[in-house]
C-alpha cells in the first residue's frame, strides 16, 4: 500500500473512531486503482447512520476533508477519492459515494 492510502485510510479510521458509539469495531480497509483511491468503512450496524449522517452529509465532508489532504501532499495525483460504508454482510446494505 503507498503513501497516500496509508495516509487517507489513518485519517478515515480517526475520524469514524470518533463518531460511533464502538470504535473498536471500526475497520478500514484501502485500495488504489488507476482511476479512484477507495476507502471502505465497516462499522456496526447500530453506527452505520452516525457514519453516513443526514442526507449523506456526513460522509460527504469524510470524503471532502480526503480529498482536500489528498491534493495537498499530492497534489500532481489526478485520482478520484471514493469512501463506501460497509455493514454487516447479511443485511445487505452498501453506501457508495
Amino acid at each position: 500500500m503507498g503513501e497516500m492510502s496509508v495516509m487517507l485510510k489513518d485519517r478515515v479510521e480517526n475520524i469514524a473512531k470518533d463518531l460511533v458509539d464502538n470504535p473498536d469495531a471500526v475497520e478500514v480497509n484501502a485500495s488504489v486503482s488507476t482511476k479512484a483511491v477507495i476507502i471502505q468503512v465497516r462499522v456496526e450496524q447500530s453506527d452505520c447512520g452516525k457514519i453516513i449522517g443526514k442526507r449523506g452529509k456526513t460522509i460527504e465532508a469524510i470524503k471532502t476533508i480526503c480529498l482536500a489532504a489528498k491534493n495537498t501532499k499530492f497534489p500532481d495525483d489526478s485520482r478520484r477519492v471514493i469512501i463506501e460504508v460497509l455493514e454487516d454482510e447479511n443485511t445487505g446494505f452498501k453506501y457508495n459515494k
